[in-house]
C-alpha cells in the first residue's frame, strides 16, 4: 500500500465515519455545552482541530493558502479568530462555544478536508524530510496570527519539526486524539454511543 492511500484511508475513517457520525449523533445544543468548567466543548474542539489542520498542512507542510483565507469562513462561523485556540482561557472557550455558527463550522470542516486531501494527493511535490525553520514558524505564528498569546512557545515547539511530522500530526494524530476527547465529553453530556 502506498503512503497516500494509507494516509487517506485513515483520514477518511477519522472524518467520514467518526466525525460525520458525531455531527449526526450529538445534538447541536450539546455541542456548545461543557460538562465541567475545566473541559472544552465539542464545538471548540472541532474548531481547534480544524484550525490546526488548516494551518499545519497549508502553511507548514506546503506554502499554500489556508482555507480560512479562501472565502468568508470567519463570517460563516461567526468567529473573528485566525489563531488555533491553543492558549485560550476557559472563559474564552465558553465564549467561542456559544458564539460559533455550527453550520458554518461544519462547512469549514468539509472545506478543510477537501484541502487536506488535495495536499496529500500532491504530496510527492513536498520533501517531507525538510524541517521547519524558526523564521518560518515565527512568520506563521506571529505575522499570520496562528498563535493567540504564547507565540514564543509555539515557535519553540514547532521549530525543527519535519514536514512529515506536521503532516502526520495535524492530518491524523491530533484529530484522533481530539476524537476521543469529543466522545468522552459527549458521553458526559448524555449522548449514547451504540
Amino acid at each position: 500500500m502506498e503512503f497516500k492511500e494509507m494516509f487517506l484511508q485513515r483520514y477518511s475513517v477519522l472524518h467520514d465515519f467518526y466525525m460525520e457520525g458525531n455531527w449526526d449523533l450529538i445534538p447541536l445544543e450539546k455541542m456548545r455545552q461543557r460538562p465541567h468548567p475545566r473541559l472544552n466543548s465539542v464545538a471548540w474542539i472541532i474548531w481547534h482541530m480544524l484550525r490546526a489542520e488548516d494551518a499545519g498542512l497549508n502553511r507548514f507542510v506546503t506554502d499554500g493558502k489556508q482555507v480560512i483565507e479562501q472565502g468568508d469562513w470567519m463570517e460563516a462561523m461567526n468567529l473573528p479568530y485566525r489563531h488555533n485556540g491553543g492558549d485560550m482561557t476557559f472563559a474564552e472557550v465558553e465564549a467561542l462555544s456559544q458564539r460559533v455558527n455550527l453550520d458554518g463550522l461544519h462547512a469549514y470542516s468539509r472545506a478543510v478536508q477537501e484541502s487536506t486531501r488535495k495536499v496529500v494527493e500532491g504530496i510527492e511535490k513536498v520533501n517531507l524530510s525538510d524541517v521547519l525553520t524558526e523564521e518560518r514558524v515565527r512568520k506563521v505564528a506571529v505575522e499570520e496570527g496562528l498563535a493567540l498569546r504564547e507565540s514564543e512557545g509555539m515557535i519553540q515547539n514547532y521549530t525543527g519539526w519535519s514536514k512529515g511530522r506536521v503532516l502526520m500530526t495535524h492530518g491524523l494524530t491530533h484529530g484522533f486524539q481530539h476524537l476521543g476527547e469529543i466522545e468522552t465529553i459527549a458521553t458526559l453530556l448524555g449522548v449514547v454511543y451504540e
